[in-house]
């Protein structure tokens, strides 16, 4: 008989730097170039970008205001480029990572008591 077996994706484990926000949350901040500068109030992040390129002889000039307003607890996370902004996946810390293993660990062992079939048994 086959064992069943459970996998999971490999978590990316790469810190990168961020701020967890609420209704105190206050910044300036602008990227290395200055091309970009930012401000974080009442849970709104306000991005200007003023920047100019070339690209061979065409002449590339964007000025832009982006406000965006997020909820309390977002975690805002820093791209050089671009200053703070908001992931697209969930982000979360080590130690919060590592309770949820534990939880999914202790979900998926069960034991001779268990009647939801979570344990891995033969087929």
């Amino acid at each position: 008989m086959e064992k069943v077996e459970y996998y999971t994706l490999r978590p990316n484990l790469k810190q990168i730097y961020g701020k967890k926000v609420d209704a105190k949350t206050q910044f300036t901040e602008k990227t290395e170039d200055g091309t970009v500068t930012q401000e974080f109030k009442n849970l709104t992040l306000t991005t200007n970008i003023k920047r100019k390129d070339k690209m061979g002889k065409i002449e590339i000039e964007e000025e832009s205001k982006i406000s965006v307003k997020v909820p309390e607890g977002t975690i805002l996370i820093w791209n050089e480029n671009e200053g703070f902004i908001v992931p697209q996946y969930q982000m979360c810390t080590l130690e919060e990572l590592e309770q949820e293993i534990k939880d999914i660990k202790d979900i998926y062992k069960g034991d001779e008591n268990d009647t939801k079939g979570n344990e891995t048994k033969d087929i």
